[in-house]
């Protein structure tokens, strides 16, 4: 059973706190029923105030709630509390749109991950402590909330009732539009009952309303609305939900921070853009007319001028938004703990767009590299391009034309046959103790390596040349490579590292930070123990840092070992994605 607590008549006056209104609000009570007790019947209170004050009572309760007692979610994981319990995703509806929730209390391979990794960093060992949670909780709580809202006191307020887990959640309701949802873990409902009650009154609008449930407590615009959740997330939760358990087994082991987004957003999502697509098409209009092609809004079908809207093939910037959320099918993601370091994976349904690997690409770069970013070339990805660019009409679809004859190319083919199947860039490892030696452009370590047939790579370059009028050694870039590729870079002596096959996907750093390489289409990776790192470092103090600045930016950047991003299409036709940061 779950017990509502209404808001009661203006008698009792409270502390002025966050200042959303110069009057004070009406304290929000309850009383828990009985097990035999009839049914309650919810409290709506009267129409007040606009959706802008619903929306700044949730975020009022937010800032005073989650960001202090969970500081930040990734920092406070390291410690080993006890508790757990039925996540957000246990007491939310199945018709959740958005959710996004904070967990305390994962596993315990997290939890030893996370301390090990923490530990690692000089600053966050003073910073945060080892002590305890509610220490570190209570030292949030001190710098984000006391200050907006004096009346609350951490011991007394927060600590008898708070769990481990938090969320912020948007229930689709039967509306027009979602209804918001703060869900607190609890771990006693008569005191959360008292001590949120106490929290609720640093909001000034009126229309917060909330429920209490056996495990959790549920904030949203109304207590009708949060009955409803509450109650309708106990008849079917949103951690049965088919969808969301696809999406969420895709990501792997849930983490600090998780979120889910269901198919269902992409209603109200596109509600959103078609509500601004007609503005959005002046500006693209007049943008287009009035700096690409100067003097030509008249030209744009249906228009009068350069704030007409656009429309080509019936299309609009709008519906081109949306015509790119039509394979949608839910998304979900986690930020974890893991192998000494943190990551972000996320999963969600494929685009459709089939492309190829770029991994063995990135692989092949030199041993040294220090940041490394690869995309491979969806096929046909030219073409598709250019139908887009049509189908905006008028002005957007001359600006083909234009850079045609300003560039002397032809499109779509000079553009697959110069990029060809993938483009990989690659800053070298080898840099200047101090950066104010890199004095001309040679000096650079950098470069671009296009993956294509190199005769009609080049070909495509000389044209370009003649139309012109200069070469590109006049930028000066040096043009080198191989018969499957091209490469370009200001340093003739990396244009010629480039130009052979290296083994940066053998060392163990890449391996840790890019661990689907072999099947991602996409690829960037930072050496965080290249030689730049020393480099910037050092360059604090030619920015006016102390020899102390330095010092602890070395000492918490030390620990830093490489980061990696992949993406990569599975077999089940899964896009995933993975954030990784290592440390040593």
């Amino acid at each position: 059973m779950s017990d509502v607590t209404p808001p009661q008549g203006p008698d009792q006056p409270v502390e002025p706190t966050i200042g959303l209104g110069d009057e004070p609000t009406a304290e929000l009570a309850g009383a828990l029923p009985s097990p035999d007790a009839p049914p309650i019947t919810p409290y709506v209170p009267p129409a007040r105030r606009s959706n802008a004050g619903r929306t700044l009572t949730i975020l009022s309760i937010t800032a005073v709630v989650v960001v202090a007692i969970l500081c930040g979610g990734a920092y406070a994981v390291y410690l080993l509390i006890n508790g757990g319990g039925p996540r957000p995703a246990d007491v939310l509806p199945s018709s959740t749109v958005a959710v996004i929730s904070v967990d305390l209390n994962p596993s315990a391979s997290q939890k030893i991950s996370a301390i090990t990794t923490i530990r690692k960093f000089p600053s966050l060992r003073k910073r945060l402590g080892l002590n305890s949670t509610d220490d570190l909780r209570k030292y949030a709580f001190d710098k984000l909330v006391v200050g907006s809202c004096s009346g609350l006191d951490f011991d007394r307020d927060l600590k008898p009732w708070i769990g481990d887990r938090a969320a912020l959640a948007a229930v689709d309701l039967g509306d027009k539009t979602p209804a918001p949802a703060l869900v607190l873990q609890i771990t006693d409902p008569a005191k959360a009952r008292t001590g949120f009650k106490t929290i609720a009154a640093c909001d000034h609008s009126g229309d917060l309303g909330w429920a209490v449930g056996k495990d959790y407590l549920i904030a949203s615009d109304s207590t009708a609305h949060a009955q409803k959740i509450l109650l309708a997330g106990e008849k079917s939760p949103l951690a049965s939900d088919p969808a969301y358990q696809k999406w969420t087994s895709a990501t792997g082991d849930a983490g600090v921070v998780n979120f889910y987004v269901a198919k269902k957003a992409v209603s109200y999502l596109s509600d959103l853009i078609d509500s601004f697509s007609s503005s959005l098409g002046q500006g693209f209009s007049s943008g287009l007319s009035g700096g690409l092609a100067p003097g030509l809004s008249g030209n744009v079908p249906g228009s009068s001028g350069a704030s007409a809207r656009i429309k080509g093939d019936g299309s609009d910037p709008g519906s081109l938004l949306t015509s790119g959320l039509k394979n949608f099918q839910g998304l979900a993601g986690t930020i974890r703990f893991s192998g000494g370091g943190m990551e972000l994976a996320y999963a969600t349904s494929s685009t459709g767009t089939a492309a190829t690997e770029i991994g063995t690409e990135v692989g092949a770069l030199p041993h040294d590299t220090a940041i490394a970013l690869g995309f491979a070339m969806p096929k046909g990805y030219a073409q598709s391009y250019l139908n887009r660019v049509k189908g905006l009409g008028g002005s957007a679809s001359d600006a083909i034309g234009q850079a045609e004859r300003a560039t002397g190319l032809s499109f779509p083919q000079d553009l697959t046959d110069l990029l060809g199947s993938g483009v990989t860039l690659s800053l070298g490892g080898t840099a200047p103790p101090d950066l104010n030696n890199l004095r001309r452009p040679e000096d650079l370590p950098f470069g671009i390596v296009l993956h294509t047939d190199a005769a009609k790579g080049r070909a495509v370059i000389t044209k370009l040349e003649d139309h012109l009028g200069f070469q590109l050694s006049d930028i000066p870039l040096t043009l080198g490579g191989t018969s499957s590729e091209l490469v370009l870079s200001p340093s003739p002596a990396y244009a010629s590292a480039l130009s052979k096959s290296g083994s940066l996907g053998e060392t163990a750093a890449f391996k840790d930070a890019v661990p689907h390489a072999d099947e991602s289409g996409a690829i960037a990776y930072i050496d965080f123990n290249s030689a730049w790192r020393t480099s910037l470092v050092n360059l604090i103090k030619d920015l006016g840092g102390t020899r102390s600045d330095v010092d602890a930016a070395k000492a918490n950047t030390d620990p830093l070992r490489s980061l990696g991003y992949s993406s990569w299409v599975d077999s089940s036709n899964v896009s995933h994605g993975l954030l990784r940061l290592t440390t040593d």
